[in-house]
């Protein structure tokens, strides 16, 4: 069985814009795009095969219908993959652990992950932060010491940050994200940066949500992964992450060939250059499932990310 392609969902966000257009190549009306869904089944959307014999199938009812090409469908579908280009800094958030998600009735937390396709010179995000407990958080936030209290990290092109469930987080602006997050679709805003829109309105935040899911002592803010790479002639295979949550790899094929069969699924995305797979030819901004047991061979010279779970 071939590849099933799968067509983006776009998103319009206050602080998107026109980058994903034009890195991907999409041809949208919108200039405000700031998150397009590569892949996902979401109550509001999931994404669908963009042609042959299941043009129109969406992730959601493939995953239902067909438990053989993923193995463990006794759960909703655990992935939310998409394309993530900030024109603004995002606001300030946290997503729950499994145990304070749990107890507001969600089935599990979100653990998420960058990689960064693409950063400007001084780019940044919010990881993390400096307070000992929650009595001192809430004080250095009643004091406005937002910069004494929040952690930075500098990022450059090809980064990756696995973001943990309870760390405050926030993406930067001018940057190109691949994103994975898992599937519970829970967000608690923290700070805004006090803005405010045309109307003079600031957005609202769930500080008491947020603080209740962050986590606090200085293992728990910072970026930690260990990479893991297979490197053979023409091509390179690097695992960034390995965890319950989620598999994170990156194929990089230069003019070689590398067959890719798994025992499980793979949410492919070609993320730079172009290429064959399976004799299709495929570019920059093409999304496709692997289904598992299924062979894909890729020619050619593109990157692309690789997650499974």
């Amino acid at each position: 069985m071939d590849p099933l392609f799968f067509t983006p969902i776009p998103h319009d966000t206050v602080w998107g814009g026109t980058a994903i257009k034009d890195y991907y190549g999409y041809e949208w009306p919108s200039d405000q795009v700031g998150q397009a869904w590569a892949f996902a089944d979401q109550p509001d959307g999931s994404t669908a095969v963009s042609d042959g014999p299941y043009q129109g199938a969406t992730l959601g009812e493939l995953w239902k219908e067909h438990p053989e090409w993923f193995g463990d469908t006794d759960r909703p579908f655990p992935l939310i993959v998409s394309m993530l280009c900030p024109e603004q800094d995002l606001s300030i958030q946290v997503h729950p652990t499994d145990s304070v998600a749990r107890a507001k009735g969600f089935p599990y937390g979100k653990n998420e992950a960058w990689y960064f396709l693409e950063a400007q010179p001084g780019s940044s995000i919010v990881f993390g932060h400096n307070a000992a407990d929650e009595r001192d958080m809430r004080h250095r936030i009643e004091s406005g010491q937002w910069d004494e209290l929040l952690r930075r990290l500098c990022v450059r092109k090809d980064d990756f940050v696995y973001v943990p469930a309870g760390t405050l987080h926030a993406c930067g602006k001018n940057v190109i994200v691949y994103e994975v997050q898992q599937a519970t679709n829970v967000t608690y805003r923290f700070y805004d940066y006090d803005r405010t829109d045309a109307q003079g309105n600031r957005r609202p935040l769930q500080l008491e949500e947020a603080l209740e899911s962050v986590e606090y002592g200085p293992d728990l803010n910072a970026s930690r992964h260990t990479d893991a790479v297979e490197a053979k002639d023409g091509w390179e295979r690097t695992c960034y992450i390995d965890c319950p949550s989620f598999k994170i790899e990156k194929l990089v094929v230069d003019e070689g060939s590398f067959t890719l069969c798994e025992d499980a699924y793979e949410l492919v995305s070609v993320v730079r250059g172009s290429g064959q797979v399976n004799g299709r030819p495929v570019k920059v901004g093409d999304h496709f499932l692997v289904p598992k047991g299924c062979a894909a061979t890729f020619t050619g010279q593109l990157t692309c990310m690789m997650t499974t779970a």
